[in-house]
């Protein structure tokens, strides 16, 4: 077994794994590999100079906690069928998350298809969304001064500053330029999808969506006030006579099931979407600015079975709103592993829900410690690769 970066000649055997093992029809793939897939960020398992598993690492800039960090979106994880049970992907991931640690990376993201699989790898959930399921028929009343137009690149600028001001508010966000929307009006397309923009003086919301069958999937639905929301909304009902049921995704805070006519008809499930996970602890520690002049220090006992820079235990100071690590033999406050010590960093939990999840008993100048420098706050994300 081999385990290394892709070469370009390796592409059409990893498009063949990839076609195997995820349903996403020719349009979808040919978009993927034309735009998104990279040879240097694509790792691959060689079994006697044939490649057998591989996975990509699609490059993104998140923001957390009002700081921008480079981080990898592992994606892609497959192998075929008959080299499966062999332990590949646990080779695989640690040679992943090593080289994303010598890369310099402090957080990685992934989409899961069963969490089990990547939580023995130290990712864990971090992100949700909600979903709604709703007859197109409860959507009959609404009303709007403005119209909706089918959005093109000219529209771009427009769009990024819906969004910005759309998810003000929220933590975790992938930062987009005008290169991201480029490749997001291919994916729309490649998936035979729409985007369309809410106009009322200004472009002021829009709207990407899907028809499958008697179905709208509608992937973003972005506004900066409640009358574009309305006329977005409208415009799904103006697909009553072709479709019957629309589901919206959209972050945890979202206003749609405050202006429902009737919610009891109306399905609301809470969506597990993305987990995350630390990279690099000591230097995410260090890249956190706290808003607070007290001298404090917590020393913190981390389990890591991947990252043996992370396994260790940590004395962390605070002092000036910047804080210290070193690490070393110390008696620690808290042993945690490093799903937990990924849910904090994220802003996912609170220190009193990372000792709850542990069986701990309560240790409260550990928890407004943790609470001084996890602020838990409202993830959202929504790509999908």
């Amino acid at each position: 077994m081999n385990i290394r970066f892709a070469r370009e000649c390796d592409q059409n055997n990893i498009m063949e794994i990839w076609n195997y093992c995820f349903n996403d029809g020719p349009k979808f793939t040919e978009y993927y590999f034309n735009n998104k897939y990279k040879n240097y960020n694509t790792i691959v398992v060689e079994e006697e100079a044939d490649i057998v598993s591989s996975l990509q690492l699609n490059q993104y800039k998140i923001k957390l906690n009002n700081k921008e960090y480079d981080t990898s979106y592992v994606v892609g994880v497959s192998t075929l069928p008959e080299s499966r049970g062999r332990g590949y992907m646990k080779h695989i991931m640690d040679f992943t998350l090593n080289e994303l640690y010598k890369k310099g990376q402090l957080v990685s993201i992934l989409m899961p298809i069963d969490y089990r699989l990547y939580r023995k790898y130290g990712y864990e959930h971090c992100y949700d969304q909600i979903e709604y399921e709703i007859d197109i028929e409860d959507l009959r009343g609404f009303k709007s001064s403005g119209s909706l137009i089918k959005a093109n690149l000219g529209h771009i600028t427009e769009m990024m500053n819906i969004e910005k001001s759309f998810l003000e508010n929220l933590n975790g966000i992938v930062i987009r330029d005008e290169d991201y929307y480029k490749n997001l009006f291919k994916e729309v397309e490649s998936e035979d999808g729409y985007v369309y923009i809410h106009k009322d003086n200004e472009s002021d919301g829009y709207i990407i969506y899907f028809i499958n069958g008697d179905n709208i999937f509608v992937r973003e639905l972005y506004y900066k006030n409640i009358n574009a929301l309305k006329g977005m909304l409208r415009f799904i009902y103006n697909h009553n006579t072709q479709c019957k049921k629309v589901n919206i995704t959209a972050p945890v805070d979202d206003k749609v099931r405050f202006i429902l006519s009737n919610p009891k008809t109306v399905t609301m499930k809470l969506k597990p979407f993305m987990m995350g996970r630390v990279i690099n602890f000591k230097e995410y520690l260090k890249s956190l600015h706290i808003e607070c002049n007290d001298k404090l220090n917590l020393i913190v006992s981390v389990k890591d079975d991947y990252i043996k820079e992370n396994n260790k235990i940590f004395k962390i100071s605070l002092d000036n709103n910047k804080l210290s690590v070193e690490d070393g033999e110390f008696d620690y406050d808290v042993e945690f592993d490093i799903n937990t010590i990924s849910q904090l960093a994220f802003s996912y939990i609170n220190g009193k829900e990372a000792y709850l999840l542990n069986n701990l008993d309560e240790n409260k100048k550990v928890i407004d410690f943790l609470d001084l420098i996890f602020v838990k706050k409202e993830n959202y994300i929504n790509e999908y690769v």
